[in-house]
């Protein structure tokens, strides 16, 4: 029986899969909670995430000014560059809360943003973005510990950056090194939590400096060195933080000092500020040794997700091998395109047998394994000084060849007869 309808002649037919180029999605989208009383609620609406460029001046002057729409447009703008000269920013604006003293109304402020789940307000509202945030920030409501327990913001987001594949920036307490400390303890095992202390100074608009949390300041660096980078696989530690005109408390640093305020910090999964604004930490608040680097946790994050997005073509295809090799030629060239561009030192990937039974297959089931291993930072570069007395040799030598060329040269002249200094007359 035929296969095929009758037809004379010749027909080109597609056969066989061919591998398809897989593009990393968007890494330095900041998600920033505000809180703008003046806002224009047309332009944006409560617990909606709208997505605007930090430098589209209109829109930002829609927000108006008051609660915290400085620490979050100002302090990224302030990051601009060469190659970073605007940040995509997923702003969800949250009702300032209302009391009778400022505690009752910060309170009730965080619980704005804290929001629910069941109606995608407050922090949640990132979840439905149509651009996903990575970088997310609360600036002024990530530092308290209401009743001695971990700041609700941050606690909120725990879920959230794992379902976005995102960090969050935490401004610890400013006050102590011991209550920042205590504010880092609540984080025992957190990939995705990168902690700064103390708060930095601005100049306000009177002239006068005044404090605000360095997280907006943080974000924008971070989006800064992903654009410098071209990727987000290098840590924003040790770069100048723009804006700033000091820290609200001195954060001591000696080179080559260990005992120190700014190691100890460090030590305690703390970044912070030295020489009054360079940023001055690599690490996360994860217990994993593999996940301690927030560079390479995002740079992580970044393929993994990249890979999670691209093979959505290949589902419902029949598991073949045409497909297999398909799929798999496009990962080898992908990770050969991170590989180059420096995100990580080298990756592979393969199909293993006893991972793919037959009655898997006959599921539906293709599992395919893959490894890229990003780069670690310096974090701890080391040198021997030594003593070495041999090289006293080389100026005995010298010594010795100076005192040569100063009998070859040296003459005296005595009754019109030159002779040299160990001549007689």
């Amino acid at each position: 029986m035929a296969t095929s309808e009758y037809f004379h002649g010749t027909r080109v037919f597609k056969t066989g899969e061919e591998p398809r180029p897989i593009s990393t999605l968007e890494y330095s989208t900041i998600g920033a909670i505000v809180v703008a009383p003046e806002a224009d609620p047309d332009v944006f609406p409560e617990h909606e995430p709208i997505t605007i460029f930090s430098s589209d001046a209109a829109t930002v002057t829609a927000l108006g000014t008051g609660g915290n729409v400085a620490e979050v447009f100002d302090a990224i703008n302030d990051q601009r560059s060469e190659e970073f000269t605007a940040a995509e920013i997923v702003v969800v604006r949250v009702p300032e809360g209302t009391g009778t003293t400022p505690q009752e109304k910060l309170e009730k402020t965080i619980a704005n943003i804290v929001g629910s789940g069941s109606n995608y307000s407050g922090v949640h509202a990132f979840l439905h973005a149509k651009s996903r945030p990575k970088i997310l920030i609360a600036p002024g409501y990530t530092s308290q510990r209401l009743g001695d327990m971990k700041n609700p913001v941050m606690a909120e987001l725990d879920a959230i950056s794992r379902r976005l594949r995102a960090i969050k920036i935490g401004d610890a307490p400013a006050a102590s090194k011991e209550a920042a400390v205590e504010y880092q303890e609540d984080f025992p095992d957190d990939p995705r939590a990168y902690l700064i202390t103390p708060g930095v100074m601005v100049s306000g608009p009177d002239g006068l400096p005044v404090m605000q949390p360095a997280s907006g300041r943080v974000a924008g660096l971070f989006v800064r060195r992903d654009k410098a980078n071209m990727g987000p696989h290098c840590s924003p530690s040790n770069q100048a933080i723009g804006g700033v005109v000091g820290v609200s408390r001195p954060i001591a640093y000696y080179d080559g000092e260990p005992d120190c305020e700014a190691n100890w910090l460090n030590q305690h999964r703390l970044a912070t500020i030295i020489d009054n604004s360079i940023l001055w930490g690599n690490e996360t608040c994860a217990v994993d040794p593999l996940d301690r680097f927030i560079n390479v946790v995002r740079a992580q994050d970044a393929i993994d997700e990249a890979v999670a997005k691209a093979y959505r073509w290949a589902i419902a295809k029949n598991n073949s091998v045409p497909l297999a090799v398909a799929i798999i030629e496009s990962l080898d060239d992908f990770l050969s395109d991170v590989i180059n561009a420096g995100w990580i030192i080298d990756g592979r990937v393969w199909f293993e047998r006893a991972l793919n039974s037959n009655a898997n297959l006959a599921s539906g089931i293709l599992r395919l394994e893959y490894d890229r291993e990003p780069y670690a930072p310096l974090q701890d570069l080391q040198f021997g000084a030594r003593r070495n007395v041999g090289y006293y040799e080389q100026v005995a030598e010298g010594i010795t060849r100076a005192v040569e060329q100063i009998n070859a040269s040296r003459t005296r002249v005595t009754y019109g007869i030159n002779t040299d200094l160990t001549g007689t007359i």
